[in-house]
Formats: structure tokens, C-alpha cells, sequence
């Protein structure tokens, strides 16, 4: 059964060149990585503060320059830039009323070193876990972690800030991480 299963998926691709990756629009295409916009931004729930991650050389290298404004009387500030460890950039941004980043996976749906940060309004990293890490703190298998995942490799659902502004919800094989944003701990629950 497992060699049928293997020459049923292997066949088509050597007789009609059929492709290993899916574009964005859901066509399978030649064997490459769909790349992200060369610009993307994320703003706060309140619109003071917009996140920007973008190539500047058209993903020539592989790494995105990310940069956090405030918008307020003044005017636009820029408050930090920095180059990003994700490849091809993160997969969600999020950001926070109060100004923190929340960066999760890779644009590349891999086990990434790089699943879950967290930067600080003037970017310093608070936390900066990995696929692994995460996988110990749900305390399930991995395989359930990867069963139950619909947006990137772990993730069940889109990660929520909580009302008071203080924590996020990441939704993972039926339990839940909670990240502090004051401290960047991460903790799960049921």
C-alpha cells in the first residue's frame, strides 16, 4: 500500500510536471516558493501604530526588513527597524494598541526556530520561541499539533489579544497558549 500510495503521487508529477508547491490562489505550479508582497503592513486595533515588513531588493535575499511607526499629532515616527530572522518574513503580524509585535512562524511553512516572538514597543525581543518549544508546552504529541493546524504549520486558529490588551491566544491541537505581552512569558491552557 505505501509503495502505490508513493508511485500514485510521483507518476503524475514525473508524466505531467505537476508541482510540489501550491500557489497562493490554490494552482499548483513548477516546484518554488510562493513568494509574499514585497510590502506588507499590519496596523493596531486603534491605527496609532503600523507595522511595515517588506523586501527591498525583491526577495532576492531572503530576509525582510521590518519597521514600527507611531502615528499620533506629531506625525509619523518611525520607533524601530530591524532585519528579521524569518524567512521571507513572518507569516502573521500582529500588533498591539500599546505597540508591541507579535511575529508568528516563517512565510516558508517549515518548523521554524523562529514560531513565536514578541518585540517590545521599541523592539527589543521578549520572547522568541521555536516550533519545538511550543510543542512542549502544549504537551501534545506532535503529530496532534500538526493534525489539528489550519493557518501554517500549528496554528488552529487566528491569535486573539485578549479585551484588557495584556495577553494574546494562540489556538493549538484543542489548547491554548497564552503569551503575556508585559513579560513575554507563555503558558498553555485548556
Amino acid at each position: 500500500m505505501r509503495r502505490r500510495r508513493f508511485f500514485g503521487w510521483v507518476l503524475p508529477m514525473v508524466a505531467g510536471g505537476h508541482a510540489l508547491a501550491a500557489e497562493a490562489s490554490g494552482r499548483v505550479r513548477a516546484d518554488r516558493i510562493v513568494l509574499p508582497p514585497e510590502r506588507r503592513t499590519s496596523e493596531s486595533p486603534s491605527g496609532r501604530f503600523v507595522l511595515t515588513v517588506e523586501s527591498r531588493d525583491g526577495w532576492r535575499s531572503r530576509y525582510a526588513l521590518a519597521t514600527l511607526r507611531l502615528h499620533d499629532d506629531a506625525g509619523p515616527r518611525m520607533l524601530w527597524q530591524k532585519q528579521l530572522p524569518h524567512e521571507r518574513g513572518p507569516r502573521h503580524l500582529l500588533v498591539t494598541d500599546a505597540g508591541q509585535t507579535v511575529l508568528v512562524d516563517e512565510w516558508i511553512n517549515v518548523p521554524s526556530r523562529h514560531a513565536l516572538m514578541l518585540l517590545a514597543v521599541d523592539g527589543t525581543e521578549m520572547a522568541h520561541l521555536g516550533l519545538d518549544a511550543l510543542v512542549q508546552l502544549l504537551g501534545v504529541p506532535r503529530r496532534a499539533v500538526a493534525d489539528h493546524a489550519r493557518l501554517g504549520i500549528w496554528l488552529s486558529a487566528p491569535p486573539m489579544v485578549a479585551a484588557d490588551g495584556r495577553s494574546v491566544r494562540f489556538e493549538a491541537a484543542g489548547r491554548a497558549l497564552l503569551m503575556n505581552l508585559s513579560e513575554g512569558s507563555v503558558t498553555a491552557r485548556d
